[in-house]
């Protein structure tokens, strides 16, 4: 029986494992067939990690100490979601590990003292990667550096922000600093109010989509703001059947997320009308 060429074999590989690529038992039964096999789809595995809860952590830790990969192997994490409970220590052993990250997700607690510590490099290290995606709570979100060696700004372009406590419009300012960004989402609370989306319009001249996550900002009897900027599109929190994490990992996935559907809704409204 003829060998197939061993970039066909890979492509092959890749198709059938990353539909499914958090099926642990299809990863074990892929790597059983061949040790090149288990080479392609431990990279396809490592792209997207989500670190949920600290046992997540202290597993994925462990594989990192454990130099059971070569050099610098987990550089093919590009997409990592760390989520409430880890501490700002274990997230900068999981960042250092991990240096071409491109897109990120912080969703943990901005009381929590660990992820405000000075000397802890956490920021420091966020500020240097490649991120093009970065979801995080607002007040954090300014704690980023955004000096000259850093990274982040000149590649940023979907910036997902939800604040947990006061959210002053003045710290959306730095927007004018991300060349590149074009699509921004504001999870709304009391904590958001019609200035920060006019901070977000008048600080971001690239801006495609707006996405405000919860719900509408504006009064019932107030006129439909998008009616006067397409750019605006108003989303429930998240779907029935999605949530938050679902979402996160969709567009790795080939799936429609919160901004392919707002991208869709904007699309609609700026077309010309068919009747």
């Amino acid at each position: 029986m003829p060998e197939l060429p061993p970039e066909l074999e890979r492509e092959i590989f890749e198709l059938a494992f990353k539909p499914n690529n958090r099926n642990v038992a299809l990863k074990l039964t892929l790597c059983l067939v061949a040790r090149r096999v288990q080479f392609w789809i431990d990279r396809l595995f490592y792209e997207m990690v989500t670190i949920a809860h600290q046992r997540n952590a202290d597993k994925f830790l462990s594989i990192v100490h454990s130099n059971s990969k070569p050099a610098g192997y987990f550089t093919v994490v590009k997409r990592l979601c760390i989520i409430y409970g880890i501490s700002g220590a274990t997230a900068r052993d999981i960042l250092s590990a991990c240096p071409s990250v491109e897109a990120l997700g912080c969703w943990v607690d901005k009381n929590d003292s660990s992820w405000r510590d000075p000397d802890s490099g956490l920021f420091l290290l966020i500020s240097r990667l490649p991120l093009r995606r970065l979801s995080i709570e607002a007040s954090l979100f300014s704690s980023i550096p955004a000096t000259l060696s850093s990274t982040w700004p000149s590649t940023l372009t979907h910036l997902d922000l939800f604040p947990l406590g006061k959210f002053p419009t003045s710290e959306l300012s730095r927007l004018a600093h991300l060349p590149r960004l074009t699509h921004v989402c504001l999870h709304t609370n009391r904590n958001v109010g019609v200035g920060h989306v006019a901070m977000v319009c008048s600080n971001s001249p690239q801006l495609q989509v707006l996405i405000l996550l919860g719900g509408s900002i504006y009064p019932p009897d107030s006129s439909d703001p998008h009616q006067h900027d397409s750019r605006i599109v108003v989303q429930d929190n998240w779907m029935k059947s999605f949530g938050p994490v679902e979402d996160w990992e969709a567009s790795y996935l080939g799936l429609s997320d919160m901004w392919t559907r707002a991208e869709a809704t904007v699309a609609q409204r700026v077309s010309p009308s068919t009747e």
